[in-house]
Formats: C-alpha cells, structure tokens, sequence
C-alpha cells in the first residue's frame, strides 16, 4: 500500500517544535506509517539538527517527492526565513508568529489541493499569533478561519477515552457564556459524525458532562444543566444520536468501568484535558473534527524551559503523524 503523505508545520521557532521534527525523523518508526514533509525554517531547523547532533539532512523541495524518505533525510518547504541568530528560545516575536502561521497555511494549501492527506502540527505560542495579526485563540480556530468551516471542535484521543470539548481556550470565568444548547448539540453532531467516518462506531455511544459541580445539584449550584444542557441532550436524541447524561465530571473518569461510552463530550478544557493527559501524555493525540482534512496535534505545548537543550521527547508528534497516517486510509463514507 502507498504510504499516506504527511505534512508537517514546524510551529513556534523558539519552542521544541523543530527539535522534535528533526529528532522524530531521524528515527525509523515514522517512515514505515508515512511519507513525512515538513513546512517551517531551514536555518531554525538546521540548528535543531546541531543542538541535538543529529546527521540528518535537510533537501528543499518545492512539491511533494513521491519517493526517497528516509530516516536522517528531511524533505522541506521552506514557508519562512528567519534570522536565527536573532531569536532566543522561549522569546518569540512578532516575526516568529508570522513564521508560524505562514507553515499552517501552506500545510493547509498543499492538503486541500490534494498534495497530502493530512497534517499534523506542532505547538505555537498563541500570543506570538496574534501579536502577527491572527487574532485567534489557537490553532483549531485558525484552522477553521482558513477553510471557512462552519463547526470544529477539539477531540483528544488517548488509550482510555476519546474526549471532545464544548469550549476550549477561554478563562474560566466565560466558560458558561459559551455553555448553550446550540452549541452543544453542534460538538454532538460532529462527534458523532466523527466516531462514525473516522472509527467506524455505526452508533457511537456518547457521554455528555456537566459543568457545575455535581451536575448542578438540581440548580443549587448552577442553571447550566438544566437550561441548555439537557435541553441539547433531549434534542439530540430526538435526531437519533444515541447520548446520556450529564454525569458529574468528578466521579465519572474513574475506572471501575461502570461507564460504557465509545467518546465523551466534556465542557471545558481542563475538565476534559486533565484525565488524558494524566494517564496518555505521551500518548495522546489532539484531532480536529469538522475539517474538510486531517489535522492531528501534539497534545504537549511549547516547552520553553527545555526548548534548545536537546532534550525534547518527539514521541508525542511520532504518535501524531502515526494517528495521522492511519486516520487517512481509515475514513468511512457513510
């Protein structure tokens, strides 16, 4: 079977992005899922490559290669050109924000027309973003902004649960602005729409948590559940999707295996965030429903204590590509 072509951003040029693209494809295990590109900075790169005293290549290309990967051998589009010797780890300015960018949009480019079959991204610095003008909470919503999706939402894959959220970078305090029916019953579309193209659940069984502690306790301690989540709930099951709850987020990640539910639909970030990242941070993969492609994520940020060190663990973004991979020679048309 020909191996599925995958296109890689480099993210922020001051992170461990390009310490774990480099390291990651010096090793075989990518190689064997798929055939890896990356997009980002040969100077920012190469240096990567130096710090970690790697004897991997870089080869400039302006298309895809439809042969010749190898471990140690990176194929590159160049989508900026720094000045390295500018730069410090963990500083990044309004250049590198623009350098971040510009490898998402080509990456989104080569993927719509074709060129790949999916992507996968490695972590940016949010406020370098928007100090270059993209004034956008995260990558999910700059991935949406440049594809004119409609509903995207932010699905975390790890060896215990698949979890989607309701809301994702917001201070706590706006959370429930955004908690509304509407809303809600959009994620249950797309996750479930998700379990079925991606999966291959024919009725993916769904879980919904609340917000409030212990769900509300019938509206003493919140509105929410009672005012737009059950409502979402009730409408979603009169369309046929088959979902229950809400069940109170303390107790439910436990693992007595009382719950049986094939992808959890959670409110928040942390809510979500931190059962996955507690039992799969190696592990766990961050996947953006409602993409007209495949985007998968790291589910780790910029790491700016150890970026330059040479200690970055790429095993997070190798588990990214892989999912990748088979993501793309697993979609269901259904």
């Amino acid at each position: 079977m020909t191996l599925p072509k995958i296109g890689i951003t480099m993210g922020d040029p001051t992170g461990i992005g390009p310490e774990i693209i480099v390291k990651a494809l010096s090793m075989g295990e990518p190689f064997q899922a798929c055939r890896p590109i990356v997009f980002g900075d040969r100077d920012i790169l190469s240096r990567a490559i130096q710090i970690q005293n790697l004897s991997a290549t870089l080869e400039m290309v302006d298309q895809i290669p439809e042969d010749g990967y190898l471990p140690g051998k990176i194929f590159l589009f160049p989508s900026s050109h720094l000045d390295v010797t500018s730069l410090c780890f963990g500083q990044p300015d309004r250049a590198c924000g623009e350098a971040m960018v510009n490898s998402i949009k080509e990456a989104v480019e080569w993927v719509k027309s074709g060129r790949l079959d999916a992507i996968t991204t490695c972590p940016i610095n949010k406020q370098a973003m928007n100090a270059a003008g993209y004034s956008f909470p995260g990558h999910t919503e700059l991935l949406a902004h440049l594809v004119q999706a409609s509903s995207v939402a932010m699905m975390f894959l790890g060896s215990r649960w698949k979890i989607v959220l309701v809301t994702t970078h917001l201070p706590l305090k706006d959370v429930s602005k955004w908690i509304t029916s509407d809303r809600i019953l959009s994620i249950l579309r797309l996750a479930e729409e998700g379990m079925k193209k991606y999966f291959g659940f024919a009725h993916p069984k769904i879980a919904v948590l609340g917000l409030n502690p212990h769900c509300g306790e019938d509206g003493l301690f919140g509105e929410e559940e009672k005012t737009e989540i059950l409502p979402a709930i009730k409408e979603a099951k009169s369309v046929g999707i088959d979902v229950e709850g809400p069940f109170p987020s303390d107790s439910f990640f436990n693992l007595s295996g009382r719950y049986d539910f094939d992808v959890v639909v959670s409110m928040y970030h942390d809510q979500g965030l931190i059962p996955i990242k507690m039992f799969d941070f190696k592990e766990a993969v961050n996947f953006t429903l409602g993409l007209p492609f495949i985007r998968t994520s790291v589910d780790h940020g910029t790491a700016y204590d150890i970026a330059g060190k040479g200690m970055a663990d790429p095993s997070n973004l190798i588990k990214a590509m892989l999912t990748a991979a088979n993501l793309s020679k697993s979609i269901i048309n259904y």
